[in-house]
């Protein structure tokens, strides 16, 4: 997974991600996290740059929020 051409306005970030050598322009919402290790970006849009067909699997689309969504796992019982 390759990304790239990241635009940040407000709390939405525009991003070009290729995936499986297909081109997508993703959008995504910043969340304050539940947890101080929980998820930040949630989808809020995404398309094939050139078909503008919704044509991930939900395996790939949980793959790329899981790679934009670090998971930290802070021990809690040191602070």
């Amino acid at each position: 997974m390759e990304m790239k051409d990241f635009i940040l306005h407000k709390e939405i970030l525009s991003v070009e991600v290729k995936i499986d050598g297909k081109d997508y322009r993703f959008g995504v919402r910043w969340k304050a996290p539940d947890r101080p290790y929980g998820e930040t970006w949630i989808l809020q849009s995404y398309a094939n740059k050139v078909t503008g067909a919704k044509d991930l699997s939900k395996e790939q689309i949980k793959g790329f929020l899981e790679t934009i969504n670090a998971k930290w796992n802070w021990n809690m019982d040191d602070f």
